[in-house]
């Protein structure tokens, strides 16, 4: 299922980034909308990842994809590994409860923003803005 908000309001959304964010965990989609939701811009939300893998693929406008590392199915590794085969330069942030401290500096070493669960809104508004580049 895909969900889609604007945030703050249904307006202007051809000045709005588009963000993708891509949980199994539903109450992990419900966290990343709260922490969004003075963030302006337009958030789709999928608890499938091949369905996010199908809108990059359609060319579906999107900014920014934040994906969780350890889902079933299909992992976030392998979604960002796709989704950058695709389309190189999209940003993508990812988020885990249980990677290790070995598999956070891999993930570091290569220059992807990573924020662990449970996050401060404050925390993960500042990843979404480091990742577009620029401040809302």
């Amino acid at each position: 299922m895909i969900t889609e908000s604007d945030w703050p309001g249904r307006r202007a959304r051809y000045f709005m980034r588009t963000v993708l964010a891509v949980d199994d965990e539903d109450f992990v989609i419900s966290s990343i909308a709260e922490a969004l939701r003075d963030v302006r811009c337009r958030l789709i939300t999928t608890t499938d990842p091949h369905q996010a893998l199908d809108m990059i693929e359609s060319r579906h406008p999107i900014d920014l994809l934040i994906t969780d590392l350890f889902m079933p199915f299909m992992d976030g590794a392998t979604l960002l590994r796709k989704s950058r085969r695709i389309r190189p330069d999209l940003k993508i942030i990812l988020t885990t409860g249980v990677a290790s401290e070995e598999q956070m500096r891999r993930w570091q070493a290569r220059h992807e923003i990573v924020v662990t669960k449970p996050w401060f809104d404050g925390e993960f508004v500042d990843a979404v803005r480091r990742a577009l580049g620029q401040e809302f």
